[in-house]
């Protein structure tokens, strides 16, 4: 298959390795729509362009899985760093990760012990996030927000929590991008503004609960 003939082929990005088997370039697609159907935010903040480098950033991922975990670990958290710096939380890379998993492993099951490298990394990812916030905690962040401000994007509360885990990590950009964006005044209704700022203010007291025990 030629490059550009291949849909996960995204001009705007650096050449990277993609899949040429069809059932793999399938499940990729699957696994970005799927991202984008669980997180309104994905669409609502970088529409079709967005969508084009969640299928090539996928089609890279897919082929990552021939390498030993330590690799894949370190490259796809490299990857989930630079997106948590624009704007992206790492809480979206679980996902990501996640229905790559489940759909390449059904699509090509005689390769599933590689793909569940992916998975692996999720699980870091999760791990990671939930030193900070319990699962716990973070679903009941999530769920007060959304039930509370119903204005604007579904799931965003959960991109706070996530954002504030990525920043106690050290990176330091990942509350800054998101809330650019989502408390913007100009954008969202000022009752949804004040719930952004109240959710980013109890999901940084929980994780400071956390760090000092």
């Amino acid at each position: 298959m030629k490059l550009n003939s291949n849909p996960l082929f995204n001009s705007e990005t650096v050449h990277h390795p993609l899949p040429s088997d069809q059932r793999e370039i399938d499940a990729v697609v699957l696994s970005a729509r799927r991202c984008y159907d669980l997180h309104p935010y994905f669409y609502m903040r970088y529409g079709g362009r967005g969508s084009s480098f969640a299928r090539s950033d996928g089609g890279y991922l897919v082929t990552l899985v021939d390498l030993p975990q330590s690799k894949v670990d370190k490259q796809v958290l490299w990857l989930a760093a630079l997106l948590a710096g624009k704007g992206m939380p790492r809480w979206l890379m679980e996902a990501h990760l996640d229905f790559l998993c489940e759909a390449l492993s059904a699509a090509v099951p005689e390769k599933e012990p590689d793909y569940r490298k992916l998975l692996h990394t999720a699980n870091l990812l999760r791990e990671t996030r939930r030193r900070w916030i319990s699962q716990t905690a973070f679903d009941e962040l999530r769920v007060s927000f959304d039930t509370h401000a119903t204005d604007g994007i579904e799931r965003a509360g959960g991109l706070i929590g996530a954002a504030v885990c990525d920043e106690c990590c050290g990176l330091d950009q990942a509350v800054p991008s998101l809330m650019s964006w989502l408390a913007d005044a100009s954008r969202f209704s000022p009752r949804w503004c004040h719930a952004v700022s109240e959710t980013l203010e109890r999901a940084r007291q929980i994780a400071a609960q956390a760090k000092e025990s």
